[in-house]
């Protein structure tokens, strides 16, 4: 369980955002994507950054 303090917050119903690995339609790039688990109309923001997908990526692996 993650800590309150670490967790971001839905604006718009205030539920813990979740985490999810996507991949681009048309490139396959991995992305991170943060969505509302409640209502995925409320907040979806992606991550792209590449360096820092991949170093989130490698941290995921190490803990499996």
């Amino acid at each position: 369980m993650i800590p309150a303090s670490l967790q971001v917050p839905c604006l718009v119903c205030t539920t813990a955002l979740t985490l999810r690995l996507v991949r681009g339609r048309k490139s396959g790039k991995p992305f991170l994507m943060l969505i509302c688990p409640m209502d995925g109309r409320h907040f979806r923001g992606f991550i792209t950054h590449r360096d820092y997908v991949a170093a989130v990526l490698a941290r995921l692996e190490g803990k499996t």
